[in-house]
Protein backbone atom coordinates (compact mmCIF):
# COMPACT_ATOMS: atom_id res chain seq x y z
CA UNK A 1 0.00 0.00 0.00
CA UNK A 2 1.72 3.43 -0.72
CA UNK A 3 2.38 5.82 2.15
CA UNK A 4 0.88 8.67 0.29
CA UNK A 5 -2.42 8.06 1.32
CA UNK A 6 -4.24 10.01 3.30
CA UNK A 7 -5.28 8.85 6.47
CA UNK A 8 -7.15 10.57 9.87
CA UNK A 9 -6.04 10.83 12.90
CA UNK A 10 -6.81 9.61 15.54
CA UNK A 11 -8.93 12.57 16.95
CA UNK A 12 -10.80 12.98 13.42
CA UNK A 13 -11.94 9.71 13.68
CA UNK A 14 -13.51 9.84 17.06
CA UNK A 15 -14.79 13.54 15.73
CA UNK A 16 -16.44 11.67 12.67
CA UNK A 17 -17.81 9.07 15.26
CA UNK A 18 -18.95 12.01 16.92
CA UNK A 19 -20.49 13.35 13.97
CA UNK A 20 -22.33 10.71 13.60
CA UNK A 21 -23.79 9.94 16.77
CA UNK A 22 -21.98 6.40 16.54
CA UNK A 23 -23.73 4.56 19.64
CA UNK A 24 -21.39 3.88 22.35
CA UNK A 25 -21.60 0.04 21.75
CA UNK A 26 -20.84 0.29 18.33
CA UNK A 27 -17.82 1.93 19.31
CA UNK A 28 -17.05 -0.63 21.18
CA UNK A 29 -17.23 -2.88 19.16
CA UNK A 30 -15.04 -0.86 16.14
CA UNK A 31 -12.13 -0.29 19.33
CA UNK A 32 -12.29 -3.82 19.72
CA UNK A 33 -11.71 -4.98 15.48
CA UNK A 34 -8.84 -2.55 15.83
CA UNK A 35 -7.27 -3.33 18.82
CA UNK A 36 -6.99 -7.28 17.29
CA UNK A 37 -6.32 -5.99 13.86
CA UNK A 38 -2.83 -3.83 15.32
CA UNK A 39 -2.09 -6.80 17.07
CA UNK A 40 -1.81 -8.42 13.83
CA UNK A 41 -0.37 -6.04 11.40
CA UNK A 42 2.38 -5.20 14.06
CA UNK A 43 3.78 -9.04 14.12
CA UNK A 44 3.01 -9.10 9.97
CA UNK A 45 5.44 -5.80 10.06
CA UNK A 46 7.90 -7.04 12.42
CA UNK A 47 8.54 -10.30 9.92
CA UNK A 48 9.94 -7.44 7.61
CA UNK A 49 6.26 -7.53 5.39
CA UNK A 50 5.04 -3.82 4.38
CA UNK A 51 1.99 -3.78 6.01
CA UNK A 52 0.49 -0.01 6.94
CA UNK A 53 -0.53 -0.23 10.58
CA UNK A 54 -2.32 3.39 11.32
CA UNK A 55 -4.64 2.23 8.40
CA UNK A 56 -5.53 -0.23 9.45
CA UNK A 57 -6.20 0.80 13.15
CA UNK A 58 -8.22 3.99 11.83
CA UNK A 59 -10.16 1.70 8.97
CA UNK A 60 -11.42 -0.58 11.90
CA UNK A 61 -12.23 2.49 14.39
CA UNK A 62 -14.93 3.73 11.52
CA UNK A 63 -15.43 0.46 9.73
CA UNK A 64 -19.13 0.38 11.37
CA UNK A 65 -19.76 4.75 11.12
CA UNK A 66 -22.75 3.82 9.43
CA UNK A 67 -24.17 0.93 11.29
CA UNK A 68 -27.07 2.56 12.16
CA UNK A 69 -28.23 2.06 8.48
CA UNK A 70 -29.05 -1.47 8.52
CA UNK A 71 -31.59 -1.48 11.25
CA UNK A 72 -34.84 -2.06 10.63
CA UNK A 73 -36.70 -2.19 14.25
CA UNK A 74 -37.40 1.51 16.00
CA UNK A 75 -34.45 2.90 16.66
CA UNK A 76 -35.34 4.52 20.47
CA UNK A 77 -35.74 0.42 20.64
CA UNK A 78 -32.46 -1.18 20.05
CA UNK A 79 -29.51 0.39 22.05
CA UNK A 80 -27.69 -0.55 25.20
CA UNK A 81 -27.82 3.25 26.53
CA UNK A 82 -30.72 5.97 26.57
CA UNK A 83 -30.53 7.87 22.92
CA UNK A 84 -31.63 11.89 23.08
CA UNK A 85 -33.74 13.62 20.61
CA UNK A 86 -30.73 14.53 18.62
CA UNK A 87 -28.87 10.74 18.77
CA UNK A 88 -32.51 10.10 17.34
CA UNK A 89 -32.69 12.94 14.71
CA UNK A 90 -29.38 11.70 13.37
CA UNK A 91 -29.69 8.20 13.02
CA UNK A 92 -33.06 8.88 11.15
CA UNK A 93 -31.44 11.10 8.76
CA UNK A 94 -28.37 8.80 8.30
CA UNK A 95 -31.01 6.02 7.41
CA UNK A 96 -32.98 8.13 5.27
CA UNK A 97 -29.62 9.26 3.18
CA UNK A 98 -28.34 5.87 2.83
CA UNK A 99 -31.94 4.10 2.45
CA UNK A 100 -31.71 0.88 0.57
CA UNK A 101 -27.86 0.31 0.90
CA UNK A 102 -25.95 -1.75 3.92
CA UNK A 103 -23.34 -0.14 6.34
CA UNK A 104 -20.18 -1.24 4.35
CA UNK A 105 -21.62 0.82 1.02
CA UNK A 106 -23.11 3.88 3.25
CA UNK A 107 -19.68 3.78 5.33
CA UNK A 108 -18.08 4.17 1.79
CA UNK A 109 -19.94 6.71 0.38
CA UNK A 110 -20.06 9.00 3.54
CA UNK A 111 -16.07 9.01 3.80
CA UNK A 112 -14.95 8.08 -0.16
CA UNK A 113 -14.28 12.18 -0.65
CA UNK A 114 -11.89 12.53 1.70
CA UNK A 115 -10.40 9.32 2.64
CA UNK A 116 -11.23 7.16 -0.26
CA UNK A 117 -8.42 4.09 0.59
CA UNK A 118 -10.14 3.86 3.74
CA UNK A 119 -13.40 3.90 2.75
CA UNK A 120 -12.76 1.15 0.34
CA UNK A 121 -11.39 -1.03 2.97
CA UNK A 122 -14.57 -0.07 5.08
CA UNK A 123 -16.80 -0.92 1.98
CA UNK A 124 -15.12 -4.53 1.39
CA UNK A 125 -15.36 -5.70 4.96
CA UNK A 126 -18.77 -6.87 4.27
CA UNK A 127 -19.43 -10.57 5.00
CA UNK A 128 -20.12 -11.50 1.35
CA UNK A 129 -17.37 -9.49 -0.02
CA UNK A 130 -14.93 -12.42 -0.51
CA UNK A 131 -17.42 -13.59 -3.16
CA UNK A 132 -17.41 -10.93 -4.79
CA UNK A 133 -14.77 -9.98 -7.23
CA UNK A 134 -14.77 -6.07 -6.99
CA UNK A 135 -14.98 -5.75 -3.30
CA UNK A 136 -12.87 -8.78 -2.40
CA UNK A 137 -10.30 -7.48 -0.02
CA UNK A 138 -7.22 -7.17 -1.63
CA UNK A 139 -4.28 -5.74 0.09
CA UNK A 140 -3.35 -6.78 3.59
CA UNK A 141 -4.70 -4.11 4.83
CA UNK A 142 -8.15 -4.72 3.65
CA UNK A 143 -7.78 -8.38 4.70
CA UNK A 144 -7.15 -7.35 8.66
CA UNK A 145 -10.01 -4.81 8.40
CA UNK A 146 -12.23 -7.46 7.47
CA UNK A 147 -10.78 -10.94 9.38
CA UNK A 148 -11.43 -8.20 13.07
CA UNK A 149 -14.38 -7.78 12.08
CA UNK A 150 -15.51 -11.15 11.63
CA UNK A 151 -13.33 -12.03 15.50
CA UNK A 152 -15.03 -8.97 17.52
CA UNK A 153 -18.44 -10.53 19.06
CA UNK A 154 -19.78 -6.87 20.09
CA UNK A 155 -16.87 -5.29 22.18
CA UNK A 156 -14.81 -8.93 22.98
CA UNK A 157 -12.53 -11.12 20.52
CA UNK A 158 -13.82 -14.52 20.48
CA UNK A 159 -12.51 -17.74 18.48
CA UNK A 160 -13.41 -17.24 14.56
CA UNK A 161 -16.34 -20.15 14.85
CA UNK A 162 -18.50 -18.95 17.90
CA UNK A 163 -18.29 -15.46 16.31
CA UNK A 164 -19.53 -16.80 12.88
CA UNK A 165 -22.26 -19.18 14.41
CA UNK A 166 -23.34 -16.28 16.64
CA UNK A 167 -23.72 -13.50 13.48
CA UNK A 168 -25.32 -16.56 11.49
CA UNK A 169 -27.90 -17.28 13.94
CA UNK A 170 -28.59 -13.57 14.04
CA UNK A 171 -28.83 -13.25 10.00
CA UNK A 172 -30.82 -16.61 10.14
CA UNK A 173 -34.37 -14.46 11.51
CA UNK A 174 -33.59 -12.44 8.61
CA UNK A 175 -33.48 -15.21 5.52
CA UNK A 176 -30.44 -13.40 3.79
CA UNK A 177 -28.13 -15.98 3.42
CA UNK A 178 -28.68 -19.54 2.32
CA UNK A 179 -26.43 -22.50 4.16
CA UNK A 180 -24.79 -23.52 1.16
CA UNK A 181 -23.30 -19.74 0.55
CA UNK A 182 -22.67 -19.93 4.67
CA UNK A 183 -20.31 -22.71 4.72
CA UNK A 184 -18.53 -21.84 1.33
CA UNK A 185 -18.20 -17.91 2.80
CA UNK A 186 -17.19 -19.17 6.22
CA UNK A 187 -14.66 -21.36 4.78
CA UNK A 188 -12.93 -18.65 3.09
CA UNK A 189 -12.41 -16.49 6.35
CA UNK A 190 -11.10 -19.93 8.05
CA UNK A 191 -8.62 -19.71 4.66
CA UNK A 192 -8.20 -16.21 5.52
CA UNK A 193 -7.45 -16.62 9.01
CA UNK A 194 -4.43 -18.95 7.73
CA UNK A 195 -3.44 -16.71 5.75
CA UNK A 196 -3.15 -13.98 7.98
CA UNK A 197 -1.51 -15.88 11.29
CA UNK A 198 0.84 -17.59 8.94
CA UNK A 199 2.40 -13.75 7.89
CA UNK A 200 1.89 -12.88 11.58
CA UNK A 201 3.76 -15.78 13.33
CA UNK A 202 7.16 -15.20 14.91
CA UNK A 203 10.29 -16.07 12.42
Amino acid sequence: MHKDIKIPSVQECFRLLEQCHVPKHIIRHCQATAGLAVELAEKIAANGIEVNVDFVHRACLLHDIMRVCDFKKPLEHIFDSPADAEDLQKWRELSERYKGIRHEQAGYEFLKDKYPEIALAIKKHAYNALLEKENCPQTIEEKLVYYADKRAMHDKIVPLAERLEEGHRRNEQKNCQNKLNVQYVDSLIFELEKELFQLAAER
